[in-house]
């Protein structure tokens, strides 16, 4: 038997007939990201094949009836050969032989395993991670059923419980992502059939931005016209973005472009994830990572050692306001700028309670945090998610992406081990009631978190809110801190106005 784990892929497919690539040898790829890609495939049936890189292949699944962000929907994925990396790019169409029909990039991104040793885990038949993607985000799980007498492997493909799931979506997701995130064709235009009907993912293709000399003072427009702020022109200012509070387009723009001398330290240089809500928040909601068609000038493109497409940069006040002119509702920054992505700089822990607990309880676990990152010699912060936890942010140097989340999980499962029934670094809601989780795998290439001063696409149209030590304590109120409310908290100081200075080379092992 050949020990070249692609021999069956090869073997299937005849390459003087089929577009698909042939693929080098495997190779481990050192300090990379994980990659991972779905590819929407018409074949005999219409499925995902969902593939994961691992020991220098993409390890493969056909996803029947494709992933779900409904942690109740429990996928089949039928294990199928490995795949040379080469394949995470494709997209075409297959005429004829195995597996002849028609593949679409429906996502793409990295993955961060939750434990040391995936392979181990693949292997053992449960495989935790997250997803970094511009589709699928957070906590997933495989599992391997036991076998049957089918002659591959059935696993199934479970989301986690947390803050990217949506609960009822069943399908949701799948009709409304109904183009390639590489060319945004629809399956019928790689196929070269006849164009579809207009479809609902049209409308989140961003608007284009035009750049104007600044005007000062503001000048508002009709609401039927165009408004500017900051000198960009906004079309449509009165697009209502959060309904229950009535925050408008314009509000988001002129929200951030009071808040940008705060806000862009925080995200200037660094690679983003961008949630896009072009229809508010009660539409449709999709990360995005990389630039599409129309993309404002105003924002940055970037291209960072080791990927292989640009991701999206702001680096000034216009580019936040062009962020609200395509529906960018939240900002969520990599712990690393895009010039030494390799070298990250922020250590991020997030305190995730369960729906049981109380904002106390958060608090209280926050100042736990506090006491262990200082004994390392670390400077921590805090601020609020916008959400129903914390975050504490370490300024760092001298670390690498391996070293960052080691560290950030030996300070969580030391917590954890030392007070298990307050804290879990579990990700599965089903084991949390009544404790925190201690989430660290924020730590890795291509993880982000949301950043300070960014709102959150949440009802209350909430901010994530940088706070002073000395405001983390019983009665804190996360929701006090909104788009309406924030700008307030300007005219005092800045509780992070240190952050960059307070950085410390990050303790080894």
């Amino acid at each position: 038997m050949s020990d070249d784990p692609l021999a069956p892929y090869r073997a299937k497919r005849d390459f003087s007939r089929t577009p698909e690539p042939e693929g080098t040898a495997p190779k481990r790829r050192k300090q990379k990201a994980l990659r991972f890609v779905v590819q929407k495939h018409e074949a005999t049936r219409l499925h995902y094949d969902f593939r994961l890189e691992l020991g220098g292949v993409l390890k493969s699944w056909a996803v029947t009836r494709g992933p779900s962000l409904d942690p109740a929907e429990k996928r089949l994925a039928v294990e199928v050969e490995d795949h040379p990396l080469e394949y995470g790019g494709f997209e075409g169409v297959i005429a004829e032989g195995y597996g002849a029909g028609t593949v679409m990039l429906w996502d793409r991104g990295t993955w961060i395993p939750a434990s040391d040793d995936p392979a181990a885990d693949l292997a053992a038949g449960r495989l935790r991670f997250t997803l970094e993607g511009e589709r699928l985000r957070g906590g997933w799980h495989l599992v391997r059923m036991r076998p049957r007498g089918e002659a591959k492997h059935n696993w199934l493909l479970v989301k986690d419980e947390d803050e990217e799931a949506r609960p009822g979506d069943a399908d949701a997701l799948l009709k409304e992502a109904a183009v390639s995130v590489s060319t945004g064709r629809s399956m019928a235009e790689i196929a070269g059939r006849p164009a579809e009907a207009p479809r609902k993912a049209a409308r989140a293709k961003p608007a284009a931005v035009k750049a104007e000399p600044a005007k000062a003072p503001r000048k508002r427009l009709p609401s039927s016209a165009e408004a500017m702020v900051a000198g960009v022109s906004l079309t449509h200012p009165d697009r209502v973005y959060w309904p229950a509070e009535a925050i408008t387009k314009r509000d988001l723009a002129e929200y951030l472009e009071a808040v940008a001398p705060r806000l862009l330290p925080w995200i200037a240089g660094r690679p983003l994830s961008l949630l896009r809500a072009p229809d508010g928040i009660t539409g449709e909601t999709f990360f995005q990572r990389h630039a599409g068609r129309g993309t404002s000038k105003l924002i940055t493109q970037v291209k960072p050692r080791g990927e292989s497409a640009p991701l999206l940069q702001v680096d000034t006040p216009e580019g936040l306001i062009a962020l609200a002119q395509f529906g960018a509702l939240e900002i969520h920054p990599w712990p690393a700028r895009s010039a030494t992505v390799t070298r990250p700089d922020r250590m991020i822990l997030d305190l995730d309670p369960a729906e049981d607990l109380g904002f106390d309880a958060v608090v209280a676990a926050a100042l736990a945090l506090r006491e262990r990152v200082e004994a390392l010699g670390l400077v921590p912060f805090c601020k609020t998610t916008g959400g129903k936890g914390l975050h504490v942010v370490v300024p760092v140097t001298g670390a690498t992406w391996k070293a960052l989340h080691d560290a950030a999980g030996r300070i969580c499962k030391a917590l954890e081990a030392e007070e298990p029934s307050r804290f879990t670094t579990e990700s599965a809601k089903a084991v949390r009631s009544g404790r925190i989780f201690l989430d660290f795998q924020r730590n890795a290439r291509g993880a982000s978190a949301v950043a300070a001063w960014s709102p959150r696409a949440r009802p209350g149209a909430t901010v994530s809110m940088p706070l002073d030590w000395a405001e983390v304590a019983p009665g804190l109120d996360p929701r006090a801190f909104t788009i309406r409310t924030s700008p307030a908290r300007l005219a005092a100081p800045d509780p992070w106005a240190g952050f960059e200075a307070a950085a410390r080379d990050l303790p080894k092992g």
